[in-house]
């Protein structure tokens, strides 16, 4: 009798390891798939190679969800959701959910694809980019905004600039101004360094175009400055922002792949890399290198987040379902803290470490956009990701079409506010990026109309060479 009950013990066991093997397989696979479609519809359709919508997608998809995926596999310890999550089958809930979102994401931007010339963009881009002007005058501009804005950070922490400042604002980016867990980040004040961001880009595109090396020097000395302000921002997305807003600039001008070109990605490649691991040791007070950098983004809720999908499908139930809500918390989201010191917050982050998740300590947890969708909608939420994906290739093609870029300077704005469009919706909340955004985007457009030239085509015909232009 107890061989015959041991044997029952010791097949339930090989079942429960064999089911989460293969649960544990299902979930990988979703995730490669996840990760390959968008990365295959990128290099089909996408007019920004390597950095359109689609590849954004894919690559948060592999470092939020594949890589994710196979690491927790191997180690389960690894998991963040594992400290808060038991239910068995919570994990591939959530990956089903989050699978869903992504493959109507894909769905909705294939359905808003159309013919577009891609050669006619390239060629306004370049057209634009020559006539920059006042070029002393930006690289000065941009270098005295963020002396300003970096004081002004400086005395809102109470501090100078020094070691202790930078492992300061590294480990709590937040400045609390209150008990129910809303702090104030300051960025409203940072909102300003988008002035030399720019100035970054629009130098960029100068030198790539008009192939000016005093340009691409002021372009590489803002770069510098940038690493800077991703130091003092204690923010290390705004490394991975800084590559992207050379590699979109790049694509954009129609840039050739070279050895050169090769070279000065890895290079660039590598500082991002190495401040990345800086920073993540300074955040954690401890020495680590690159195996600590790579366990922080692992075991967090970085990127378009399996952990978060997991978490929010198994706490959140029907009452509290938001309905949509949190898409429009941006109509209050403009008044400064400094003005209405108990204003909600916009990020839909405090909520979902507060109120589903039940603790209580300062800050909050990246929600993710499809979390957000499911806050407000439950499982049809991933009709919002099919909706995203309409959105991202219109706004796309929009924003580099011939007469957008010739008579507004519209290309420019798919670094500095569409792709942080897709990364907030991929990562964060709706309505804390839309905030941000209005004021960055009045800031852009006084920096267009000084800097950039505007050409008006003549005919209203798409352009097939320069002479079909004249200066607006």
């Amino acid at each position: 009798m107890a061989a015959i009950t041991d044997r029952y013990i010791c097949n339930g066991v090989v079942s429960a390891i064999v089911g989460a093997q293969m649960e544990a397989a299902l979930i990988i696979a979703l995730g490669l798939v996840c990760a390959a479609v968008p990365f295959a519809m990128g290099q089909r359709y996408g007019l920004v190679r390597l950095v359109s919508p689609m590849h954004l997608l894919a690559w948060f998809c592999l470092f939020g969800f594949t890589i994710k995926a196979v690491v927790y596999a191997a180690a389960p310890q690894m998991a963040f959701y594992k400290r808060f999550i038991d239910n068995p089958w919570g994990d591939l809930l959530g990956a089903l959910y989050l699978s869903s979102y992504i493959l109507l994401m894909c769905l909705g931007y294939r359905l808003a694809c159309g013919p577009v010339r891609r050669a006619d963009n390239i060629a306004a881009a370049r057209m634009l980019a020559c006539g920059l002007t006042r070029r002393w005058a930006l690289f000065g501009l941009a270098f005295g905004v963020a002396a300003v804005t970096a004081s002004m950070i400086l005395r809102a922490r109470g501090a100078v600039l020094n070691f202790d400042l930078l492992a300061g604002v590294n480990t709590a980016k937040q400045i609390n101004v209150g008990d129910n867990g809303v702090g104030s980040t300051l960025a409203g004040l940072k909102t300003l360094f988008i002035v030399p961001k720019f100035a970054f880009v629009l130098l960029l595109a100068h030198g790539i175009a008009a192939r000016s090396r005093t340009a691409q020097v002021q372009a590489g000395a803002l770069g510098i400055l940038l690493l800077g302000i991703a130091l003092i921002s204690g923010d290390r997305f705004e490394l991975i922002e800084m590559l992207i807003f050379a590699l979109a600039v790049f694509a954009i001008l129609g840039g050739k792949v070279s050895l050169r070109a090769g070279f000065l990605l890895i290079c660039a490649g590598a500082v991002v890399v190495g401040l990345s691991v800086y920073m993540t040791e300074l955040r954690m007070g401890q020495q680590g290198g690159l195996a600590l950098l790579a366990e922080q983004m692992v075991g967090s809720t970085y990127f378009l987040d399996i952990n978060a999908a997991i978490m929010i499908t198994d706490r959140m139930d029907a009452g509290q379902m938001m309905l949509g809500e949190s898409y429009f918390w941006w109509l209050f989201g403009w008044v400064p803290r400094a003005i209405w010191v108990d204003k909600p917050a916009v990020d839909l982050g405090v909520f979902f470490k507060r109120d589903l998740m039940q603790i209580f300590t300062g800050g909050g947890f990246n929600v993710t956009g499809p979390g957000e969708a499911y806050i407000n909608f439950g499982w049809g939420g991933v009709w919002v990701g099919f909706a995203l994906g309409w959105v991202y290739r219109k706004g796309e093609t929009g924003l580099q079409s011939v007469p957008g870029t010739l008579r507004h300077g519209t290309f420019l704005l798919y670094p500095m506010l569409f792709y942080p469009f897709v990364q907030a919706t991929l990562q964060s909340s709706f309505s804390a990026f839309i905030v941000l955004a209005v004021a960055q985007f009045l800031m852009i457009a006084a920096m267009i109309a000084v800097f950039v030239p505007r050409y008006a085509i003549r005919g209203g015909a798409a352009p097939q060479e320069r002479s079909r232009f004249h200066v607006a």
